[in-house]
């Protein structure tokens, strides 16, 4: 199972076609303010999709292309990122980006809590985390509702971030207290 419904989200596994919407995303200012801080150029975007091609192809699982089921529209990638640069052992991340019409819908929650649970229930990982800019409070309101716990902020990639983790145990402990 690779394919995820939500109540108002299809998540479906990368395809190469997704590029040309990600580089709507990834070149938009606004948006890359709180992943990178600049926007992506062309070359850069190339990078990041042929990257999410070879962790699909690699792991069985990577960030998804996240549909809206009410429009069929192409709203962003949310789900699990193997962040294999990250300096701690557990390197999946969960994630999210979205087109800036999206915001403030609800979609990020439910598209991360899609992730954790399939990171947990399907993939079987121990631990997620997830990683944003300091000032992306939004970010991290998110992963609070998705159950992860701010760990700290450190300096990664040039910048500092501020990340958070939850793991299998924890999780667990949550899906049984919801019966």
């Amino acid at each position: 199972m690779s394919e995820v419904e939500t109540e108002r989200l299809w998540l479906r596994p990368w395809q190469a076609e997704d590029e040309a919407q990600l580089a709507r995303l990834f070149t938009d200012p606004e948006v890359m303010r709180h992943i990178s801080g600049r926007p992506l150029t062309l070359a850069e975007v190339a990078e990041v999709a042929e990257g999410t091609l070879q962790q699909w192809a690699r792991n069985g699982f990577g960030p998804w292309a996240a549909i809206e089921k009410a429009t069929g529209r192409w709203v962003g990638r949310i789900g699990l990122n193997e962040l294999l640069d990250w300096p701690d052992p557990d390197k999946v991340e969960v994630g999210w980006e979205l087109d800036p019409a999206c915001w403030g819908r609800g979609l990020a929650t439910e598209g991360g809590l899609a992730g954790v649970g399939y990171g947990f229930g399907v993939v079987g990982l121990e631990r997620i985390i997830s990683v944003t800019v300091p000032a992306n409070r939004a970010s991290w309101r998110v992963m609070e509702k998705c159950g992860l716990r701010r760990q700290g902020e450190r300096d990664w990639r040039g910048t500092r971030v501020v990340w958070y983790a939850l793991g299998r145990g924890a999780w667990q402990a949550t899906q049984e207290a919801k019966g």
